[in-house]
């Protein structure tokens, strides 16, 4: 009867031990803009400077350790995904611009970091959501290098941003 009670408690705490180290796991969301668009139309190409861009990207993300890559269902933002999803094996996960989650990203993708594509008029909205409080506005729509770097430990949430 001990060794059941012995082996019932050690199993109980390991349980304990791995649901604690599991909340302490950082999960990184790394988001971006598209790169540069071909023109002003709704769902138009890369322009040359775009498509050039995205291979810097790849290069930037390939050694991030990225489990997971989301993107509009827009040309431009799958066409500045696709060089890394294809340098890293991965399909590209479409979501709709309006509804993202980062929240519910972060908690799919506990542990992990992730890419997200996007457009300069949401990115920092998701990110201001899931902070709770208006942080940052609205990309310039001649910018194509900001990188939001959104990590989740738990219930903290740090936030940064850079211009490449």
């Amino acid at each position: 009867m001990k060794k059941v009670i012995m082996k019932y408690l050690c199993t109980l705490a390991i349980l304990l031990l791995m649901t604690t180290l599991q909340a302490q796991e950082i999960t990184t969301l790394y988001l971006i803009r598209h790169a540069e668009k071909a023109d002003a139309t709704k769902d138009t190409e890369l322009s040359e400077a775009g498509k050039v861009r995205a291979k810097k990207w790849r290069a930037f993300f390939s050694d991030r350790n990225i489990s997971a890559i989301y993107a509009t269902p827009y040309k431009r933002t799958i066409a500045t995904a696709t060089p890394l999803a294809e340098k890293l094996g991965l399909n590209i996960n479409s979501y709709n611009p309006s509804q993202l989650d980062l929240k519910s990203v972060a908690e799919m993708h506990r542990g992990k970091s992730v890419l997200i594509v996007g457009h300069s008029n949401t990115l920092p909205n998701h990110i201001n959501k899931l902070l709770n409080e208006n942080k940052y506005a609205e990309i310039d729509e001649s910018e194509f290098g900001t990188l939001y770097i959104v990590t989740v430990k738990g219930d903290i949430v740090r936030h940064s941003v850079e211009i490449l």
